[in-house]
């Protein structure tokens, strides 16, 4: 089973404030299942692309906020807000890619010579303590 993620940007709730004299705070909500994968990848992309800082993700309350100048235009706002649709959409990606690492990782199957004598977790505990208290 691969897990698709469909999160995307409530533009209808889209909620607005004064954020002091020169500048607004948009805020919008996201729609579907916003979980730990999605925010790390989320932050990830973040600190790939210093130019996406503007967009301040709030994991509890699924939401995301930007600031625009106070005398920026509906225009420039819908941009900003366009560039964040496309930014959920790659997070959106590489949080199925993170999935399909995760499940490649789950199909290695360990080399023989790393199976611990004894089999088991006792075995393996028992194994690695002998290894480590050979110094």
């Amino acid at each position: 089973m691969e897990s698709v993620y469909k999160i995307t940007v409530d533009e209808g709730g889209m909620d607005w404030q004064q954020a002091g004299p020169l500048f607004e705070r948009y805020t919008v909500n996201l729609v579907g299942s916003v979980d730990r994968r999605w925010v790390d990848c989320y932050a990830k992309l973040t600190k790939e692309r210093p130019n996406l800082a503007r967009y301040r993700l709030e994991p509890a309350a699924s939401s995301v906020s930007f600031t625009c100048r106070a005398t920026d235009g509906p225009a420039e706002v819908m941009g900003v807000l366009h560039r964040l649709q496309e930014m959920v959409e790659l997070v959106n990606q590489m949080a199925v890619e993170a999935v399909r690492a995760e499940q490649e990782q789950s199909k290695v199957k360990p080399h023989p010579s790393a199976k611990a004598p004894g089999g088991g977790a006792t075995g393996l505990a028992a194994g690695l303590f002998a290894r480590l208290s050979r110094r």
